[in-house]
């Protein structure tokens, strides 16, 4: 028979009701669908098909639900259960297995208000569970996952944890926090908070008698599940370019007699997603594969795609060395991406990552990466790994407080290291390339701009208080230093909005076309703790300067200082008094 005879409508009575385990195979992504798909499925079920219901005749409102592509194997866990692999379908047949488990839960929690809602449960388990004894609990689900979803899956099902040789190993890859399936029960409990016995069990009869899938068997001895399913992938949820890498570099590791793949897979995978964080986790591959290159890699599927091209045809070898540096450098990132959080064990190195942190410049992070792991393996000394990073610093700070346009670093920073790891001195020799691409700050350029042009951004807060924070650094005595997370609001001087009193004060200054951008200059900044910044307001400036913290130095400094009024010609002159502390911070080594 072809596959083609094959093809039918089913419902998901008729799937779920024999001992069966669809199947998730290792090239398919984790569950993923979000709140728009739990949305449309919604709507459907109450804005079409019940409205059209005619005296509960469910089965004869038929809604089309997608088609399901599988796959029986021959080789199943147990005899006495059938194995498919979904090749297609697997986010639609895991939200409705996942919502039969929720709807016998919320029944099952009912049951002392109704007799029928525990006669409801029993008929309900029958498609949830696999009539099977064994020592692993997980033979019991019917659709079967892995990728961090089959504990969360069991859970939700059976409302327990399972007996099984992989639990220990399966709550290490949990996440709860971005598990989808948990996600999925807090939507449905949301939804479901007020039905009855009688809500829930009509929309159990939806679900299993008027969703209609089209079901599409695959031949095992003739069809290449992978290649269909990549084929299929773009008509539903695009795999993002971190599931395709996955799928790229486990295709010579995949075995489906031992399943080495998912040890593999659990340990390194799983494991450097889990320490770099799940949204950090395709940045951290793009500043990875980038190191050495011409050119920082993009953003989307050209991380792929890049490393495609470079490993057109991956060894079992390859892949393996593959995960292990994605694993292995994935403290190196998180020193760079959260210095404080994951502080680098050289006091030194950590409060430059900190630093630099502080210029949100993430252009550098393939160099900063490939510093600190030469640093690592004892090919850069400490002097030299501190050096290139303080170069870095004082060129990032410089090149932001100058407004320089940095869309060359994208293209000068990926290789640098490879270009002066053998120069005897790395401090002027990574100066020397700023000099030749055109990116060094000259200190007059640096002071200039440090006067005269606005530091205060609302898109750029961080980088202002880094800055406003260094220079009360530098005056405070005996490094005795403040607690800068108190004082951590930038105050204005001079209020950005102006009142009639300020106005009068001002006198001609008022109407200076330039005041607007002079507020905004460093010399009318300084650092105070929010219940005072906020009570500073439109006050006149000795009130301000009389009540303003003297624990910071910037504050003390002003407090004591002998100013007359507080206009542009003062706001100015400050402006340059800072600017000469900061060449003194901010300084180039040669």
């Amino acid at each position: 028979m072809s596959t083609e005879e094959k093809i039918i409508s089913r419902r998901f009575h008729e799937i779920f009701d024999t001992n069966v385990r669809y199947e998730i195979p290792f090239f398919q992504r984790g569950y993923a669908w979000e709140k728009k798909q739990w949305e449309k499925l919604w709507d459907d079920i109450y804005e079409e098909i019940i409205p059209s219901l005619e005296n509960n005749n469910f089965e004869d409102e038929e809604h089309f639900f997608g088609p399901v592509v599988v796959l029986e194997k021959r080789n199943a866990p147990h005899p006495n259960l059938k194995r498919f692999l979904v090749i297609d379908g697997q986010q639609r047949i895991t939200t409705i297995y996942l919502l039969l488990g929720l709807i016998r839960r919320s029944l099952n929690n009912l049951s002392h208000l109704s007799s029928e809602a525990q006669s409801y449960c029993s008929e309900i388990d029958k498609l949830l569970r696999n009539n099977i004894n064994d020592l692993d609990d997980y033979l019991k689900l019917k659709v079967f996952s892995s990728k961090g979803d089959r504990y969360p899956t069991y859970k939700t099902i059976f409302l327990e944890n399972p007996s099984s040789p992989f639990l220990s190993d399966d709550q290490k890859l949990y996440f709860p926090d971005t598990n989808k399936i948990d996600q999925f029960v807090k939507f449905y409990d949301k939804k479901t908070k007020n039905y009855n016995v009688s809500d829930l069990w009509m929309l159990y009869q939806v679900i299993v008698k008027s969703l209609t899938i089209v079901w599409i068997p695959l031949d095992e001895s003739k069809d290449d599940a992978q290649a269909i399913f990549e084929s299929l992938n773009d008509a539903g949820m695009p795999l993002t370019a971190s599931e395709l890498l996955c799928n790229y570099v486990f295709r010579p590791i995949l075995n489906d007699s031992n399943n080495e793949h998912e040890k593999y897979h659990n340990d390194f995978w799983l494991k450097a997603r889990k320490e770099v964080g799940e949204n950090n986790f395709e940045d951290y591959l793009i500043n990875l594969f980038s190191i050495g290159e011409k050119k920082r890699i993009g953003q989307g599927r050209r991380m792929y795609v890049h490393f495609k091209n470079r490993n057109k045809k991956i060894s079992r070898e390859k892949a393996i060395s593959t995960l292990r540096d994605i694993l292995e450098n994935s403290n190196i990132y998180n020193n760079i991406k959260q210095p404080l959080k994951f502080p680098h064990e050289n006091e030194k190195v950590k409060n430059l990552l900190y630093k630099i942190s502080q210029t949100n410049m993430t252009s550098i992070t393939p160099f900063i990466m490939s510093v600190l792991k030469s640093y690592e393996l004892n090919h850069l000394n400490e002097n030299d790994t501190l050096d290139l990073l303080n170069s870095t610093y004082v060129l990032l700070v410089r090149s932001k407080v100058a407004n320089r346009r940095v869309t060359k670093f994208d293209t000068f920073f990926p290789s640098l290291l490879n270009e002066i790891i053998n120069e005897p001195d790395k401090a002027r020799a990574i100066e020397k390339k700023f000099q030749e691409e055109n990116l060094w700050i000259s200190n007059q350029e640096f002071e200039e701009s440090f006067t005269t042009k606005e530091l205060y951004n609302q898109r750029e807060l961080n980088f202002t208080r880094h800055i406003l924070q260094e220079i009360d650094r530098s005056k405070q005595i005996f490094n005795e230093f403040p607690d800068y997370s108190s004082i951590n609001t930038i105050e204005h001087i001079l209020p950005q909005t102006l009142n009639s009193h300020w106005k009068d004060y001002l006198k001609d200054d008022a109407e200076n076309p330039s005041l607007k951008s002079v507020i905004n200059t460093i010399g009318n900044l300084l650092l105070n703790s929010s219940p005072a910044n906020s009570s500073f307001g439109q006050k006149t400036f000795e009130e301000k300067r009389m009540k303003y913290t003297s624990v910071s130095a910037l504050s003390r400094e002003l407090k004591d200082a002998d100013i007359a009024i507080w206009n542009i010609e003062s706001i100015n002159k400050r402006s340059k008094e800072l600017a000469n502390d900061g060449l003194k911070i901010w300084k180039w080594k040669n």
